[in-house]
């Protein structure tokens, strides 16, 4: 591995580059098929993972989601397409059970009851083999290639792999929060889950918070199995040394800053503009999911529409909710719950002849579309019950920056994110309350203090782009596989 010089923003930050293919496992492939063909599907992890797909010849494992016709790369991109089918059966039990209605709600701090099924764990386990099998097969025709497994659906395949290829560099990371270890032994199978994930070299998460909780479960639960934490670093009982690592994941700041400068985006802005004219325009974007605290939000509205009569005119609220698990009973609830409380606060508080107060889009928009209201909105409301990272306010700040704007980013403080942004005006969703007094505090500030608030948080977002995070990860994931291979021939040798 050579050193480089890589820029982010205007920073110049040196690493080690290695430019050897990385086999990416994940739950679902990075494409859609769109009107003009197969596309990059939108979402976190694939706008992360971008930056490994267009720099590194590779794979990708993951499930084709039941669609025909499946591309054998990746449109533009040098890396191998591995789909994996799957029955009715193991999508309702692996995914919507055991990921969905055991592990997230469990991994979010059991917001919602986690649901402990057998024929769930079962599903889970042998679909995570069906996973390592294919990431072994890709990983044969990849000499000398980087495995990175991600997220939660996939937390047993790590030692899977290790299993059958013992000096495979191995790196996991987490995108959603680890709980504490309370919470966590609620799980019937947590040696399992703990076990399958140190079979990797690296296993990070997005906050020391997270990461210290992962390491003190495995203190906790795997007493007793030889087990030895050190600091940061878990020792196996055959020798190897798993680190663990705090790793916040961001956005690709330099495609954000091009897309709110971009041709054409004026007269979406002119347009939205002209809809909001003489209001003040708070918005919220998220998936519809129980942990986003979009409930919480509406209600904080409510609030400050029952105190100032006066923002029923010369305010509006527009909630962008993306469709997400519709065929699941609890977000179909939720989607019903957010819709009818629109309903009434809408009825209670429209003044006749004027505009209904709350806006709704069901509904996901592209980067570029989402760049304008970015752009527009003279807040943004980021107030989830608790969540992993949140990328939305990093995208919100790297617009108004480049269009040199001074909106407020009223951010959670339940979110990894907090630590990042402390120039955020911090909140507390669950004091609904609270929270509707934040806004109107923030919408009060200066101009020039909310401008130097986006100045300064967009210049940590630069310095700290998605092209630093690939970076960093890939590199430490190929050192501590290396150190492990190494430490492994010595003591056969010795």
């Amino acid at each position: 591995m050579a050193e480089t010089r890589t820029r982010y923003g205007d920073a110049v930050t040196e690493h080690l580059a290695d430019d050897r293919p990385v086999v990416a496992v994940a739950n679902r492939l990075p494409v859609q098929h769109g009107d003009d063909g197969w596309e990059l599907s939108p979402g976190g992890l694939v706008t992360a993972l971008r930056p490994v797909m267009s720099t590194h010849s590779g794979a990708w494992v993951g499930w084709d989601g039941g669609a025909k016709g499946m591309p054998a790369t990746l449109p533009d991109m040098d890396v191998r397409l591995v789909p994996i089918g799957l029955s009715a059966t193991q999508i309702r039990n692996y995914y919507h059970g055991f990921a969905n209605a055991t592990l997230w709600p469990l991994l979010h701090d059991a917001i919602e009851k986690p649901r402990f099924e057998r024929a769930w764990w079962y599903s889970y386990r042998d679909v995570n083999a069906i996973f390592a099998d294919r990431a072994l097969a890709a990983l044969a025709e990849e000499p000398g290639a980087i495995t990175w497994v991600h997220d939660y659906h996939l937390m047993l395949v790590p030692q899977l792999i290790r299993g059958r290829r013992p000096d495979q560099p191995i790196g996991f990371f987490l995108h959603v929060p680890w709980p504490s270890p309370d919470l966590f032994a609620r799980l019937p199978w947590r040696e399992q889950i703990l076990a399958g994930l140190l079979g990797a070299d690296v296993v990070s998460f997005h906050t020391e918070r997270y990461r210290s909780n992962f390491v003190r479960a495995c203190a906790r639960l795997l007493a007793g199995s030889g087990i030895e934490v050190r600091g940061t670093e878990i020792m196996l009982p055959d020798g190897r040394v798993v680190a663990t690592t705090a790793s916040p994941i961001s956005i690709d700041a330099a495609e954000f800053t091009q897309n709110a400068t971009a041709p054409g985006i004026d007269a979406d802005i002119e347009a939205l503009a002209e809809q909001f004219a003489g209001r003040t325009l708070l918005l919220g974007v998220d998936r519809l999911d129980y942990t986003k605290g979009i409930v919480e939000r509406l209600l904080a509205v409510e609030m400050m529409l029952e105190r100032n009569p006066e923002y029923r005119t010369s305010l509006a609220f527009l909630q962008i909710a993306m469709p997400s698990r519709d065929n699941v009973r609890e977000y179909r609830h939720l989607r019903a719950t957010v819709e009818q409380h629109i309903g009434r606060i809408n009825g209670r508080f429209t003044e006749p002849g004027n505009d209904v107060p709350v806006h709704y889009l069901y509904r996901g928009l592209s980067q570029q579309h989402l760049a304008a209201y970015y752009a527009v909105a003279d807040a943004l409301l980021v107030t989830p019950l608790i969540d992993g990272m949140n990328l939305v306010c990093k995208e919100y700040v790297i617009v108004q920056d480049a269009r040199d704007e001074n909106g407020i980013l009223v951010l959670s403080e339940f979110t990894g994110a907090t630590g990042e942004l402390p120039q955020a005006i911090l909140c507390n969703p669950f004091d609904v309350e609270g929270l509707s007094y934040r806004i109107e505090n923030g919408l009060g500030l200066p101009a020039e203090i909310r401008r130097a608030a986006i100045s300064e948080m967009a210049a940590y977002v630069r310095k700290h782009d998605v092209h630093r995070w690939v970076a960093e990860q890939l590199t430490e994931i190929a050192t501590r596989g290396a150190k492990a291979a190494a430490a492994a021939a010595a003591r056969e040798a010795g």
